[in-house]
């Protein structure tokens, strides 16, 4: 019998210790890394916070520059809403690492930036939405193409009021394509918007006119494009949305302009060919709506 409980005993030690070693011998776990889709989303989600705050707290002398930097913050809160948040991997682990310091001091505060600063900003992260929307097809590509226009725009905006020029991203009408490449969505809703500028190139004189005219024989060639036997084009759309306001003919062609926007945007989240010269023509009709006078939506194509 002693001898059993010596052997039971021996069996536990040696239990105990190969248990030891498996704990010590483990591998830490691995901090994951992000791939380029999630990098690309972070990347995007930092620039709008750091464009939103520091709209927020940017010197102005009130008039045009401080509603522009409102539209800045404003717009650039959304665009981190529609981002998402951003992921950070905890430093260190265990209770040394984590602990806070023995002497906490309050880092100082960094000074209010300046609407130059804020234009370079606007800048550069639309540059980077613009080229990351390029990499990336699916939501992200349409979310970061659609942030990209927002960006551009609002630095247009943020330019004239400091009375400078703005390094504006590309844009550029959508090139005739060739036969039967278009799809029978995109066609259909670029005929749509063709359409509308027939009506308001009827209804308007001078310059006005000659725009909606020019701009519908642009809408044309590209929604002309469908193959024949996909073709969904309508003889005449509904175009009573804008009846009632001040400027009928006006609210026609922006809206319009933005359902371009729109199905170009929506192209950008597959896989299709061309997808510069789309996001070109993207920003372009984005442009073109601002010049009816209609204001662009924080995400234009997409809100």
């Amino acid at each position: 019998m002693p001898a059993r409980r010596a052997l039971g005993a021996a069996l536990l030690a040696a239990l105990t210790l190969t248990g030891c070693g498996v704990r010590i011998e483990t591998p830490p776990p691995v901090v994951p890394t992000a791939d380029a889709v999630e990098q690309a989303r972070q990347g995007a989600a930092l620039a709008a916070a750091e464009l939103r705050d520091a709209a927020a707290v940017a010197t102005d002398d009130g008039g045009d520059l401080e509603q522009v930097l409102a539209a800045v913050e404003a717009a650039s809160a959304e665009h981190h809403e529609a981002l998402g948040a951003v992921w950070e991997p905890w430093p260190g682990a265990g209770p040394e690492a984590t602990a806070y310091p023995e002497d906490p001091t309050t880092p100082e505060a960094a000074p209010p930036a300046t609407p130059q600063q804020v234009l370079d900003l606007l800048e550069e992260s639309a540059a980077a939405a613009r080229e990351d929307a390029l990499d990336h097809d699916g939501e992200l590509g349409q979310l970061l193409a659609a942030v990209a226009i927002s960006r551009t725009w609002l630095a247009v905006d943020l330019a004239r009021a400091l009375s400078v020029e703005a390094e504006r991203l590309p844009a550029a009408p959508q090139p005739a394509p060739a036969p039967g490449t278009v799809d029978p969505r995109t066609s259909r809703s670029v005929d749509a918007a063709r359409y509308a500028f027939e009506v308001v190139a009827a209804r308007s004189s001078g310059a006005q006119r000659d725009a909606a005219v020019a701009r519908a024989e642009q809408l044309g060639l590209v929604a002309g494009a469908v193959a024949p036997e996909d073709d969904e084009r309508e003889v005449a759309y509904d175009v009573s949305d804008v009846a009632g306001t001040e400027r009928p003919e006006r609210a026609l062609a922006g809206a319009a302009e933005l359902d371009v926007v729109g199905a170009y945007v929506a192209l950008l989240g597959t896989a299709a060919e061309g997808r510069e010269r789309l996001l070109d023509a993207a920003a372009y009709a984005a442009g073109q709506a601002r010049s009816w006078d209609t204001a662009l939506p924080a995400l234009p194509g997409l809100s």
